[in-house]
């Protein structure tokens, strides 16, 4: 018997180490904050791993237009097109994903969050292909009311969908930049320009705009009219520090911590809010099932030796859970992972 018990021991240690390895690498809990300031001009650059945050929300200025109706302006440098990230989130601890930008190779892609109540995907998306060129400035306006929304690209009417809407109480939260606030989601490019206005932006507002921001002046020229609808207004001109303060009284600080970190990362998040049957679901569901399959087999040939068969699958299955629910647990301080009940299940 201890010649079989052996190497089966042998092979359980080695599975073991090799599933902690496959899901914890790169085992740094506090990975370097890559956020830099641009030596020649005012923005930010997001490297491997950024984010920048405000540790307030947006919150209305008096004399606010209607709550229906907002606009967002963003001045942004996309530095890759291999993989895709939020560079743009309002979020709060109720809603982590209230409203988000989002790169996919080329395409720009706004997303909003559904209440949790309706019936259907979580979040509803508007897609304009190929607004976002890599290694070039882009000037986005992303104007939204009771038409619907509007995409300018540099000034130029883009796309419009009389079906997607963003409320500007939707915008009422914290301003993430560089990754999701919930997920590793990180964004690689540069940032020089940040607008939210409480009222939609005309095309003739949307082409003065961009020819403003891309003038030769160190700051953009801001006329009466759009000082009295401006929400929050971040021109990254500061060149230094950790903070970087709003042209607004009342827009929050946008802070540039020393760590990288997922602030509203969930800990073993439950199968219900994780759910969405397309093919990163079932992909992750796959891969824990394959990786953890030659474990158990081997877990439960070693408990076979000296035990029925069915204490045997019991006790593999209750070894196994601990085990895979002691990784998901160690998941949730390492910003490159998930944290999932539906990883233990």
């Amino acid at each position: 018997m201890p010649t079989e018990r052996n190497p089966l021991i042998f092979l359980c240690v080695i599975a073991a180490l090799l599933l902690m390895y496959a899901t914890l690498r790169p085992f740094n809990p506090y990975p370097h904050n890559d956020v830099f300031w641009l030596p020649d001009a005012n923005g930010i650059r997001f490297g491997g791993t950024g984010i920048v945050w405000s540790d307030a929300a947006l919150r209305p200025v008096s004399g606010s237009a209607s709550p229906d109706s907002c606009a967002i302006e963003i001045y942004l440098l996309p530095v890759t097109s291999d993989d895709s990230g939020n560079f743009l989130t309002f979020s709060s601890e109720e809603n982590r994903d209230a409203v988000f930008l989002r790169q996919w190779r080329e395409s720009l892609l706004i997303y909003k969050s559904k209440p949790q109540s309706a019936r259907g995907p979580k979040l509803v998306d508007f897609e304009v292909d190929g607004a976002l060129r890599v290694k070039r400035l882009v000037f986005v306006t992303i104007s939204s009311g009771e038409q619907g929304t509007t995409v300018y690209i540099d000034g130029k009417l883009a796309s419009s969908n009389p079906y997607f809407r963003i409320h500007l109480t939707d915008l009422y939260r914290k301003i993430v930049l560089g990754t999701s606030p919930a997920s590793f989601e990180v964004w690689h490019g540069e940032i020089r320009g940040l607008v939210v206005y409480d009222q939609e932006i005309s095309p003739a507002q949307a082409a003065n705009h961009y020819a403003e921001w891309t003038s030769r002046s160190a700051l953009p020229v801001v006329n009466a009219e759009d000082a009295r609808h401006i929400l929050a207004r971040y021109d990254f001109h500061e060149r230094g520090g950790k903070t970087i303060r709003g042209a607004v009284d009342s827009t929050p600080p946008l802070t540039i911590p020393a760590r990288f970190s997922v602030p509203h990362k969930p800990l073993l998040e439950s199968p219900i809010e994780e759910f969405e049957w397309d093919a990163n679901w079932r992909r992750d569901v796959i891969e824990n099932i394959l990786g953890f399959t030659p474990f158990g087999f081997v877990l439960c040939g070693l408990f076979a030796l000296s035990r029925p068969r069915r204490q045997a699958i019991l006790m593999a299955t209750l070894v196994g859970g601990l085990l895979s629910f002691t990784v998901e647990f160690l998941q949730y301080y390492i910003p490159r992972r998930d944290s999932s009940l539906t990883d233990v299940i």
